[in-house]
C-alpha cells in the first residue's frame, strides 16, 4: 500500500497522473456511451487535425470530411488510408504546428520488414495509454497492476533498457514490483537462471512476448522443469499462434491472455476469459477492412486501420498498421460493453502472396513444421512469388521423409514450380526488436 501511494505520488510530481482520463473511460456503462465517446473524440481530433495539420487540412477539403467548419462524420470512411510510404513522403505535413505546445517525444516503429517509421507523440497520449492499461488490469482482468510482484519477459532493447538501467530505474521497478528479464537474448543458460527468478520470486503476474514466452516454455519441458503458476499470464507484443498458447498454457498450468497493441497507436485490444479481444474504443477507432477496403462482417479476416484519438502533436488518421484480425461479436459473455475481435492474426507480411494475388495464411507453413522432432527452430521466408528458403535448426537426425513431405506440401500451395531452399542454421536471427519472425515474405514488404 505505501509502495502504491509513493507511486501515485511520483505520478503527479511528473505530471503523469491520469485519474481524470480513467474516470471518463470507467464510467462508460454501455455501447451507447461507447459509441457516443467516439463520435465527440473523433469529432475533436477531426477539427484539430484540419486546423493544424497540412497534410489533413487538404485532405479533408478534398472529401469533403469538414464543411463549413463542422464535421461530417458520415464521410469519414472516405478519408484515404494512411500509410508507412505515405507518412515517409509527407512527414513534415503530418505534424501539428502546434505540437510543442505539449510534452513530445520522437518514437519510431520497430521496421521488422523495413524501414522504420519516425514520428511524434505526447503526454496526452501517454495519460490515454495508461488509463487504457489501467482499464484492462481492472475490468477485465480483475488485478491491480502497479501494486502486484511482475515479471516482465521483453525484448526490445529501448524499451526494456530504458526502463531498467540505473538509480532511477531500479527505484521504479521496486516501487511498481517488477522484475524485468531480458528475452533479446535468452541462452540455456538464461532461460535455466530465469525459470528459478520466476519460481523464488513467485509473481502474481507475468508478461512476455508470445515467442519468448513459448521458447522459455519449451525449455522447461524439455528439462522437465517446473514453473511456478501466475495468477495472470498476458502475451504480448508478437502474434499468438494457437500451438504457441497451447504450449504456454500446458507448462505453466494456467490461461495466458491475449494483448494487442502497437508503437504508433496506442493499446488496442485485450483477451478477456471467454477469449475474445475486446478493443479499446476509448484509445483508438478501429476499422477491420477487406482488401477492396469494405468493412468486413462478424468471422470474417481483414486489415486493421487505427485512428488514435489522442494524439494530437502527429495524428494517426486510418492509419493501416499492417497486421490482421478475424472481427468477433459486438457483445460478449462477459458482459464488458467494448466490441471485439475474434483473434489477431499476424502481420500482413506473415502471410504469404502468389503472383495472381492469392493470399495464403502464414499458419499454413508453420503448421508444416509442427511434431518434428529433428526441428528446434524455424524461419519460412517468401523470397519471391517461386522461391522460398526454410532457415531451420535442427536438432539430432534429419527425418528425409518428412523433409521431403514439407517440400510437397508447400508446392501444392505455392505452385509445382516453386523453388524450396533450405538452409540448416545454428540459430535464427531475431528481429531487432528480439522478436521471432516464424514466417516472412519479402514480397509483401
Amino acid at each position: 500500500m505505501i509502495k502504491k501511494q509513493l507511486w501515485n505520488i511520483a505520478l503527479k510530481i511528473k505530471g503523469k497522473g491520469f485519474r481524470r482520463e480513467y474516470h471518463e473511460i470507467k464510467n462508460i456503462s454501455n455501447e451507447d456511451k461507447v459509441s457516443e465517446f467516439q463520435e465527440k473524440y473523433l469529432t475533436k481530433l477531426l477539427l484539430h487535425a484540419y486546423k493544424n495539420v497540412p497534410y489533413y487540412h487538404r485532405i479533408f477539403k478534398e472529401v469533403g470530411v469538414i464543411n463549413d467548419g463542422t464535421v461530417v462524420l458520415s464521410k469519414f470512411n472516405q478519408i484515404p488510408i494512411l500509410t508507412k510510404e505515405i507518412m515517409r513522403k509527407h512527414h513534415k505535413e503530418l505534424i501539428s504546428k502546434d505540437y510543442t505546445t505539449r510534452k513530445w517525444y520522437y518514437n519510431s516503429s520497430g521496421g521488422s520488414t523495413g524501414e522504420p517509421v519516425r514520428f511524434i507523440q505526447d503526454d496526452q497520449y501517454n495519460r490515454w495509454c495508461a488509463a487504457t492499461n489501467k482499464y484492462y488490469y481492472e475490468n477485465i482482468l480483475g488485478i491491480d497492476e502497479p501494486s502486484v510482484k511482475k515479471i516482465i519477459l521483453w525484448g526490445s532493447e529501448r524499451d526494456l533498457f530504458e526502463g531498467t538501467r540505473g538509480l532511477k530505474a531500479k527505484v521504479i521497478n521496486w516501487l511498481t514490483n517488477t522484475v524485468f528479464l531480458n528475452s533479446f537474448k535468452m541462452t540455456e543458460e538464461d532461460m535455466g537462471r530465469y525459470i528459478k527468478t520466476i519460481n523464488s520470486y513467485k509473481p502474481d503476474l507475468i508478461r512476455g512476448y508470445a515467442g519468448s514466452l513459448y521458447e522459455l516454455c519449451r525449455f522447461a519441458e524439455r528439462k522437465n522443469l517446473n514453473l511456478y503458476t501466475p495468477k495472470i499470464l498476458i502475451s504480448a507484443a508478437e502474434t499468438l499462434r494457437d500451438e504457441m498458447r497451447e504450449k504456454i498454457e500446458d507448462v505453466f498450468g494456467t490461461k495466458v491472455y491475449d494483448f494487442y497493441g502497437s508503437r504508433e497507436v496506442v493499446s488496442l485490444a485485450g483477451e478477456c476469459k471467454y477469449g475474445l479481444m475486446h478493443l479499446f474504443a476509448f484509445g483508438g477507432y478501429v476499422e477491420i477492412r477487406d482488401n477492396n477496403n469494405q468493412a468486413v462482417k462478424e468471422g470474417e479476416e481483414g486489415k486493421v486501420i487505427v485512428t488514435d484519438l489522442h494524439n494530437y502533436s502527429m495524428p494517426f488518421i486510418r492509419y493501416e498498421i499492417g497486421d490482421m484480425a478475424v472481427l468477433g461479436p459486438e457483445k460478449c459473455k462477459c458482459g464488458n460493453v467494448l466490441p471485439t475481435l475474434k483473434k489477431i492474426t499476424g502481420r500482413i507480411t506473415d502471410h504469404f502472396v502468389k503472383e495472381d494475388g492469392t493470399v495464403i495464411h502464414g499458419e499454413y507453413f508453420t503448421h508444416l513444421f509442427y511434431l518434428k522432432d529433428w526441428v528446434k527452430a524455424f524461419q519460412i521466408i517468401q523470397e519471391d512469388y517461386k522461391r522460398i528458403r526454410l532457415l531451420v535448426v535442427s536438432e539430432g537426425e534429419i527425418n528425409v521423409s518428412e523433409k521431403r513431405d514439407i517440400e510437397d506440401k508447400i508446392k501444392l500451395v505455392m505452385g509445382k514450380d516453386c523453388k524450396i531452399i533450405w538452409e540448416f542454421v545454428d540459430e535464427i536471427p531475431k528481429t531487432p526488436q528480439g522478436k521471432y519472425l516464424y514466417t516472412k515474405s519479402l514480397v509483401r514488404g
